[in-house]
């Protein structure tokens, strides 16, 4: 059973999860550039002092530098993996939409965890909470655009079941 029917975005409305899950993978490539950029940016020395960026407690000569570089590889493979669920929804191959969604989920747990961790090691700053249900409500769109994806994906899996009947005498 599919999850949704139609993929309705705050700027994009689509009548079909086939064409939201291609909304879904322009924004994951969008998304992963900007924050590529940003984190690059931070790696050469840019501001990186606010206290809700994940690379805060970072030093600029040491640890900043390896989980920048995570960060970065893990974008470059959310690009690859958003172009590969295109290409897998264009041919009907849903093996190509599962490293999106495994990717995806990882970042959904991530900004989890994140903004938990943002409350509960900084409960005494009061402007935490702000940015925390900031990161949630991003996090409830990253849900959303999963849930699109993976109702297309249970599509292409209807669509590819085979149908046997077995025949008693």
């Amino acid at each position: 059973m599919v999850v949704l029917k139609t993929c309705w975005t705050p700027f994009i409305w689509n009548n079909d999860v086939k064409s939201g899950s291609r909304c879904c993978a322009a924004y994951t490539i969008a998304m992963s550039v900007i924050l590529m950029t940003f984190t690059i940016y931070m790696m050469c020395g840019g501001d990186s002092t606010q206290l809700y960026l994940p690379l805060f407690e970072t030093d600029i000569r040491g640890s900043m530098q390896f989980w920048g570089a995570v960060f970065i590889i893990y974008y470059i493979f959310l690009i690859a993996s958003s172009i590969s669920m295109l290409i897998g929804i264009h041919i009907l191959l849903r093996g190509l939409m599962l490293p999106w969604l495994i990717l995806m989920f990882i970042a959904i747990a991530f900004q989890a965890i994140f903004g938990l961790w943002l409350l509960y090691g900084y409960y005494i700053y009061l402007a935490v909470v702000v940015p925390a249900l900031m990161n949630w409500l991003w996090m409830a769109y990253n849900i959303y655009c999963w849930l699109c994806v993976f109702s297309q994906y249970q599509i292409i899996y209807e669509m590819q079941t085979p149908n046997i009947e077995l025949l008693y005498p």
